[in-house]
């Protein structure tokens, strides 16, 4: 070593490999950024609870993610899960495109903040009325309600009429369905004078006439100020 600094020469310094920065778990703030933006690598590891919720624009994510919770409700372009994806406490899919995640895939699943079944997801068209009227957890028969929608429950069920008058549509009724341990489900039955189709509109339960219901629906909470030339 002497010999080579005396004629000039210095021994070089071993260089430090740099820390892969990709490999260093991120914030789910940032996360949710790079992911939205189309910026995040294969086997994300992302701090805490990842939440997407609302990107209708999304339409796919890293393989090999790995989070605490993932919220992807209303992500209606997402319509599958990549590979690799390791969530440890659960997923939430209300309103998202995800159709089918397959048997044995391990997740804990969400509707609406509400642990569910494959089945309510992804097999909603076997839900009954009868089901649900036997559920005892309020929660889950909300969800119920929703995923098997407020026609079809109507249809099966029946339900009782508080008020009915006509509008340009024909009649309209103002329905609800009694609980003993939750609110009533209140709807206004309407009929769209272009197109004939039936509408249910859920509507709060204090509702008292479909006037009111349908000023509700419109934005007004006074139904006085309601005037429309045309219901529908």
């Amino acid at each position: 070593m002497l010999s080579l600094m005396s004629k000039g020469r210095v021994p070089k310094k071993v260089a430090k490999p740099r820390p892969n920065l990709h490999e260093q778990p991120v914030s789910a703030e940032l996360a949710r950024k790079l992911i939205l933006e189309n910026r995040a690598w294969e086997g994300m590891r992302v701090l805490g609870n990842l939440d997407l919720s609302g990107a209708s624009q999304l339409d796919h994510l890293p393989e090999n993610l790995t989070c605490e919770t993932l919220n992807i409700s209303d992500c209606v372009n997402l319509t599958h899960l990549p590979k690799g994806l390791h969530v440890t406490q659960w997923i939430e899919l209300a309103g998202s495109g995800i159709s089918n995640l397959g048997a044995g895939h391990g997740f804990v699943l969400r509707w609406r903040g509400v642990q569910v079944s494959d089945q309510i997801i992804f097999a909603a068209e076997s839900i009954t009325g009868q089901d649900i009227l036997n559920t005892d957890n309020v929660e889950l028969r909300r969800v119920l309600i929703e995923r098997l929608g407020y026609e079809k429950f109507l249809q099966q069920v029946g339900g009782l009429i508080r008020d009915r008058d006509r509008d340009v549509g024909g009649e309209r009724q103002l329905v609800y369905i009694p609980f003993e341990d939750d609110e009533a489900l209140m709807v206004l039955r309407v009929t769209c004078p272009s197109t004939g189709h039936t509408h249910i509109l859920r509507v709060p339960p204090y509702m008292q006439s479909c006037h009111q219901a349908a000023a509700w629906v419109a934005g007004f909470t006074n139904p006085d100020e309601y005037h429309p030339v045309i219901e529908a």
